[in-house]
């Protein structure tokens, strides 16, 4: 079986099992969907079916029909729609009652930025481990899997602070390796777009800020890349599209939020990344500016939409990139590409110069090398911008962004106190080495401390549907001020916004009330458990064939193996993070674990997660690897 097939493991726990010899109804009702993959004749054929306009509306019902649609307008709810995610805890009874017997020691996210014990901390402990790895006789010593990736941000650091490096130096490294990725085949295709004058102007700025003695902070001098739905000054936003760039001629003369925040603690943006055309998939190909390459296995997808951040930062081009998720398009490409990702709770990042395509579900945030990288990432771009209404509110209701101490996170049971739910029918439903690894990390939870609860969640169905509705219907209202350019359009891209265009706008309402009752179902569960824990994934990185790579393909079944457990997380507007935990065995591609947590709880997430990262090991190489420090004095000789 291909790492592509959905192998279907035991889908039931012992529990479900008994209550079904009981008779008592399944809680767990997820399917897979009912759709072929499309590629070359069959795709064209299934483009003209949606677009004839003697045709379209009996084929796309049809469709609608198959895959259960209509059970959005039938589910029977008395509630009112919510149309973004925005959820206070602020009010003190409320806190109360949800308030966790576990506590852990955390700072505001901005004091990271400029604590000289965390580099010291991790440095120091990087060095012991390299003492006993090398005194060890044993390749499986366990003291490795603390050791901080080549490709870090501490790393950058600390060449800069030792003055065994300068930005000016990187800046060089990074266009090298960048433009080596392109050049050996296939190409990585991670970049869209970078400017070499741009880049070094940034970095000889950060020399002379080190040189001084003066940088800004962790990040200055550190290369940074951003999704291409990011505003940056220079540079256009074409979310992967070749028309944006004609209807908005001039290049970007203003700064998004999140570039302008990385700019001021000093990072280098070093371009834009590749990303699925308008991001409305998690395969994550661009046929316009090149399919781009998982680092594991380059015949394999990087996953999607944030396709070359993941992928820059798993091929070891830059630690750090700032992606966007409407429907798990963050954590879906660093599952796939062996990173950790960070999807934020709704407006915890500023929506300010992202371009907008679905804005009740669409989140930033950091995908970084390793968990203390993407923690770095999200305090540099965590918190309120006043050009973004709802990040303001959104600090009012969660509270300034926080951060662990990770210096202080205990070596002996540090997750004690803390209560995990798992829903196991779910978490049973994927890949049997995703299962395995899963298990696994849930094993490795316990014996640091951590109380399993068993837990349930109704209605899965129906609230996948309703996501997958509201991300169509509001995408495909963006795209509808472009339609004179809607054949410049990748042929997937075109089916899936023909299938948000049949939908009603009763499906919209009604998928927002059921947004409504599952925050309501996730409010109840979170007052029993802190997190919740899946595989990231159902299913690997599914295969490039030659055959797609001129006009691409339409694949929902592989697409909602890949979304099977990230889409709660953008309807609900919850945290999530993944973190790699294993590999398969037959084409070396990483399997990530999600975690999840309450609104504004990031820093619980990024907590849990560093306890996992450390306990894992994880040994993934990637079969491409380029990086900018590979040029250098290894810094921790």
């Amino acid at each position: 079986m291909t790492s592509s097939s959905l192998s279907k493991s035991s889908s039931t726990s012992s529990t479900s099992s008994k209550n079904e010899e009981k008779g008592e109804k399944k809680i767990y009702d997820l399917i897979s969907l009912e759709v072929p993959r499309l590629q070359g004749l069959l795709l064209r054929s299934t483009l003209f079916l949606c677009e004839n306009h003697y045709l379209k509306n009996s084929f796309l019902s049809s469709l609608y029909t198959k895959n259960k649609m209509p059970l959005i307008s039938q589910f029977n709810l008395n509630l009112s729609p919510t149309f973004y995610p925005i959820v206070d805890i602020s009010n003190h009874q409320q806190q109360q009652q949800n308030k966790s017997e576990f506590t852990f020691k955390k700072y505001l996210a901005t004091d990271m930025l400029h604590d000289k014990d965390l580099i010291k901390y991790l440095q120091s402990k990087n060095l012991e481990i390299n003492s006993q790895s090398s005194s060890s006789s044993s390749s499986n010593n366990q003291s490795l899997i603390n050791n901080i990736p080549e490709n870090s941000i501490i790393n950058y650091y600390n060449l800069y602070m030792t003055g065994k490096i300068t930005p000016n130096e990187i800046a060089n490294f990074f266009i090298e390796c960048k433009n080596h990725s392109d050049e050996q085949s296939p190409p990585l295709k991670a970049f869209i777009k970078i400017l070499e004058d741009d880049i070094k102007s940034q970095a000889m700025a950060s020399a002379e800020r080190w040189k001084s003695g003066s940088p800004l902070s962790l990040i200055d001098g550190v290369p940074i890349s951003l999704k291409d739905e990011i505003d940056q000054i220079g540079y256009h936003t074409t979310c992967g599209t070749t028309f944006l760039e004609k209807v908005f001629p001039n290049v970007k003369t203003e700064d998004s939020g999140v570039a302008k925040m990385l700019r001021q603690q000093g990072a280098i943006l070093v371009g834009k990344n590749n990303m699925h055309e308008i991001g409305i998939s998690t395969l994550g190909y661009n046929t316009h500016f090149g399919f781009t390459r998982n680092p594991y296995n380059l015949n394999h997808y990087p996953g999607g939409s944030s396709s070359g951040s993941a992928s820059s930062v798993s091929a070891g081009l830059n630690p750090l990139s700032i992606g966007c998720d409407g429907g798990g398009s963050i954590r879906v490409p660093a599952s796939l590409c062996g990173v950790v990702g960070l999807k934020p709770t709704f407006a915890r990042v500023s929506h300010g110069g992202i371009f907008d395509l679905c804005w009740s579900v669409g989140h930033v945030g950091p995908i970084g090398s390793s968990v203390i990288d993407t923690a770095i990432g999200y305090a540099c771009i965590a918190g309120s911008d006043s050009a973004d209404h709802q990040s303001v509110l959104a600090e009012q209701y969660g509270g300034k962004p926080t951060v662990p101490m990770f210096t202080e996170i205990p070596l002996i049971q540090p997750l004690k106190g803390l209560k995990i739910g798992v829903f196991y029918d779910w978490i049973n439903d994927c890949n049997i080495e995703f299962k395995d690894s899963t298990y696994k990390c849930i094993e490795i939870l316990k014996e640091q401390g951590a109380e399993i609860i068993e837990i349930e969640i109704s209605n899965l169905l129906v609230t996948r549907l309703s996501q997958g509705a509201i991300i169509l219907s509001e995408m495909n209202s963006s795209m509808k001020r472009f339609k004179n350019y809607s054949n410049e359009l990748q042929y997937d891209s075109r089916i899936s916004l023909s299938i948000g265009n049949i939908l009603p706008t009763s499906d919209y309402l009604q998928a927002n009330k059921v947004r409504t009752f599952c925050i309501e179902q996730f409010t109840e569960i979170f007052k029993g458990v802190d997190l919740i824990v899946t595989p990231t994934n159902a299913i690997a990185a599914p295969e490039i064939e030659k055959s797609v790579l001129s006009m691409g393909e339409s694949n929902f079944g592989s697409v909602g193996e890949l979304m099977k457990y990230v889409f709660i997380g953008n309807i609900t507007g919850i945290p999530g993070i993944t973190v790699p935990v294993g590999l398969t065995k037959d084409k070396n591609l990483p399997i990530g674990f999600q975690i999840m947590a309450k609104w504004w709880q990031e820093d619980l997430l990024l907590y849990t997660s560093y306890v996992l990262e450390k306990n894992i090991d994880f040994k993934g190489k990637p079969q491409y690897y380029n990086c900018p420090l590979t040029n250098c004095t290894n810094p921790n000789n």
